[in-house]
């Protein structure tokens, strides 16, 4: 009896809670039902689609798919995810863009369905790209013909204080992009990325709306996104005016930039203040060359720039807006130029008033590499550094005036070879229109001497070039004359010569070399005279040498003991006076000599006639006359062995 009164007992008192509880089932099934039949797909879709057509009347929008989410991840919410979707214009001042998106997310807010005021307060999406097909110059035909139309009289309506109140009760304050590209159809291949894109309405009266992202817009691909940090912050507000503030700022490899932008709507000035600290030039380089606004042939490795940049202009006239910037730096292995102040007075066209330019150790070598041009020569090794000043007037107008430091000559002989260097040489560097003027004032050669002064006049391309020469005194220092001369040496020498290069082709050349004396290999020569010119692709030399004594011990010897006779040796040595005769070159490698002769005292005279080769192969004649005889020999072997071949001996009168 206790038990099943007991067991009454239980069943009264757990009715009310089954009746909660299947209630409750009743209820959820029903709302359940409810929610799936408004906020069905294809209920979802219709809304967007109805929605979509209200954006804009050029925009045109589509998707794939539309659908409710209960979900984020295992947290519930309540969200539209709209799938692919594609927004296109053809508005030519918008640049005809078109906007992709795979994934949009409109998120549903529950305080929002309780109050009845807007369900969705922000737009989220996680890979969004922006195509701009056109370009800026259609925007500015459209606005040339939109001038010519009348336009249409703005609407007189103005707003109550409460539907002022009411406008933005159901407008979206935030849209915010996990990755966002931006690509121009010109420049495909070099999209710009923008990260954690966000949008925030700060306020709608007055409105205020501010963008952040980060970016790696200037990110170098060979060592990745670490070295390259940028931070993006705009802000758009109408009161007291209508303005747009922005600061982008953030590394760039080992260097830090930062650029402030200010733009008043009003009356459209835009104010632009940069600062570069320590920026490689290459990565410069390298975006300016994507976009073929510089040379693909600079080469900026192990050079930085830094500089301070403003713009004050009219936006709608941002080409002829000047431009201002400071302390702009140039350093690295190149060297270092220095400009206190540059003012470019226009963009397109460029202009700009005169500039100044400190060089401090400019590496010449460098220099050409930047330039990607070939440095390598066969009689220069460094090319030295320079240091001066620059004053740049027009690209066409250019003075640099200092000192060139380090240069240096190669000399070789027989495998070795030897440096001159140039310690110092002072001249001016002109170029006015397409022709570049070089005059040196002063030369200071390591170890000797130079008196005189080189003026050169050359085109942009150096294939046309004047020469003129006037050196009064020229030595080399021991160690090159010792080389050129087997261990002996050059006396003072002077030079006057007129030369010029036609498309890289020598075709005019005319002077005159003294020279005291000269010991070469053990034969002592007296002043010594030679007057050069160029003909038939020929540099001919008419020399003329006072006297010559060839020493007993010198390689020359070995041949002129062969043609004369031991008398004619006097304390082991032979003189021989008075000798002339003509060389032709044609380069280095070939060298004739003509009708070249000499006395060796009263009755005794020679003539030499030959010439040799790439290889050094020897092909001549000597002719010997020792009074009334007169003996013949052929000249055969190779510079370093010569080979004398008797042909015959005549002993009749020889007419003199």
């Amino acid at each position: 009896m206790d038990r099943r009164l007991r067991s009454d007992k239980y069943l009264v008192t757990e009715q009310p809670g089954m009746r909660v509880l299947i209630i409750g089932l009743i209820l959820s099934f029903f709302i359940g039902y409810i929610v799936k039949s408004v906020l069905s797909p294809s209920r979802v879709s219709a809304q967007i689609e109805k929605a979509a057509g209200h954006i804009h009347k050029d925009i045109k929008v589509r998707f794939d798919d539309a659908q409710v989410s209960l979900s984020d991840g295992i947290l519930p919410r309540f969200s539209v995810v709209i799938k692919n979707a594609e927004m296109e214009s053809d508005q030519a001042c918008w640049m005809s863009p078109i906007l992709q998106i795979d994934e949009l997310r409109l998120p549903i807010s529950i305080w929002g369905l309780v109050t009845g005021h807007s369900l969705i307060k922000a737009v989220e999406a996680d890979n969004v790209t922006l195509t701009l097909r056109g370009n800026i110059k259609d925007c500015e035909r459209k606005q040339e013909e939109a001038k010519e139309e009348k336009p249409a009289p703005a609407p007189l309506v103005t707003l109550s204080q409460n539907q002022q109140a009411e406008k933005y009760q159901n407008a979206v304050n935030e849209l915010s992009i996990r990755d966002f590209k931006i690509v121009l159809n010109e420049y495909p291949q070099y999209p710009s990325e923008l990260l954690d894109f966000v949008v925030k309405v700060k306020s709608f009266e007055p409105k205020v709306i501010e963008v952040t992202a980060k970016t790696h817009l200037l990110k170098d691909e060979s060592v990745g996104d670490y070295l390259s940090h940028a931070n993006l912050f705009i802000e758009y507000k109408e009161s007291p005016e209508q303005q747009v503030q922005s600061h982008f700022f953030g590394n760039w490899r080992e260097g830090h930039y930062s650029m402030i932008a200010n733009y008043t709507i009003a009356d459209h000035l835009l104010n632009i203040e940069t600062d570069l600290k320590h920026i490689p030039l290459s990565q410069v380089l390298s975006l300016l060359q994507k976009y073929n606004l510089v040379s693909k042939d600079l080469n900026g490795k192990q050079v930085w720039i830094s500089a301070n940049a403003r713009m004050t202009a009219d936006a709608q006239k941002l080409r002829e807006a000047p431009l201002e910037v400071k302390n702009f730096l140039v350093e690295g292995d190149l060297g270092e130029m220095y400009s206190e102040q540059i003012t470019f007075t226009s963009l397109d066209p460029l202009k700009y008033r005169p500039i100044g330019i400190d060089v401090k150790k400019m590496r010449v070598n460098q220099l050409l590499n930047f330039l990607n041009r070939n440095q390598s020569h066969k009689i220069l090794g460094d090319l030295g550094s320079f240091s001066g000043r620059a004053e740049i007037k027009s690209e066409n107008s250019i003075h640099l005036a200092g000192e060139h430091t380090g240069l240096e000559f190669i000399f070789s002989n027989k495998g070795q070879r030897e440096l001159q260097v140039i310690d110092r040489m002072l001249g001016d560097i002109d170029l006015q229109g397409d022709f570049w003027t070089f005059q040196v004032n002063r030369v200071e050669p390591r170890n000797g001497t130079f008196l005189g002064n080189v003026k050169m006049k050359a085109d942009r391309d150096f294939k046309t070039v004047d020469l003129k020469a006037h050196i009064d005194e020229i030595t080399f220092a021991p160690a090159i004359q010792k080389l050129m001369t087997n261990g002996g040496e050059v006396g003072l020498a002077s030079v006057n010569a007129d030369a010029k290069v036609e498309n890289g082709n020598l075709s005019y050349l005319k002077g005159l070399l003294r020279i005291d004396n000269m010991n070469i290999e053990g034969m002592e020569f007296g002043k010594t005279r030679g007057e050069f010119d160029y003909s038939k692709n020929e540099i001919l030399m008419n020399t003329k040498v006072q006297n010559l004594k060839v020493g007993l011990q010198s390689p020359g010897a070995v041949v002129m003991r062969q043609i004369t006779q031991p008398e004619w040796w006097v304390d082991q040595a032979l003189d021989i006076q008075d000798m002339n005769g003509q060389f032709h070159f044609k380069d280095l490698k070939h060298l004739q000599w003509r009708n070249f002769q000499g006395k060796m005292g009263k009755d005794h005279k020679f003539s030499v006639d030959g010439a040799w080769d790439e290889l050094g192969q020897l092909k001549g004649s000597v002719q010997v006359r020792d009074g009334k005889t007169v003996k013949r020999y052929s000249l055969d072997g190779n510079r370093e062995q010569p080979v004398l071949t008797l042909e015959n001996e005549n002993s009749h009168r020889v007419r003199k």
